[in-house]
């Protein structure tokens, strides 16, 4: 049997709590109980596939899409998980980190993700891609 850490991407949260995250197990959907679209950008962030510029230039670059975040003050920002987790103020954020290395040292990572989904509804949605 192949470890999981061999069919991680580049950018998939590496933390042992996420080690069962498998398309084929009822992990997330039981941890975050029960809610699809909450289990789904929840999993979007996880594996940096949600809407965001990044994904935009790495996976849809032909397409000319935007990639800037508009929807916070200021100065338009590369629109990116970390962007929108970290540092786009159209989001409250219960916890203070400043990196994504540290909100994986957190106690639980998976609440604090979660948490902060809920607290936003539309982050990390095609709600809330860039403008």
């Amino acid at each position: 049997d192949k470890r999981p850490s061999e069919y991680w991407g580049r950018k998939y949260l590496k933390h042992p709590a996420f080690r069962r995250l498998r398309h084929t197990g009822p992990f997330p959907l039981k941890k975050i109980g029960g809610r699809p679209e909450l289990t789904a950008r929840f999993v979007r962030c996880v594996t940096d596939h949600a809407p965001t510029g990044y994904y935009r230039d790495r996976f849809r670059s032909r397409l000319n899409e935007p990639t800037s975040c508009g929807l916070h003050s200021g100065r338009p920002a590369y629109h990116t998980r970390e962007h929108v987790l970290l540092r786009c103020d159209r989001y409250t954020r219960r916890y203070r980190y400043s990196s994504i290395e540290e909100l994986l040292q957190s106690l639980d990572p998976v609440f604090d993700i979660v948490q902060f989904l809920k607290d936003n509804p539309t982050a990390l949605s095609f709600e809330d891609v860039p403008t």
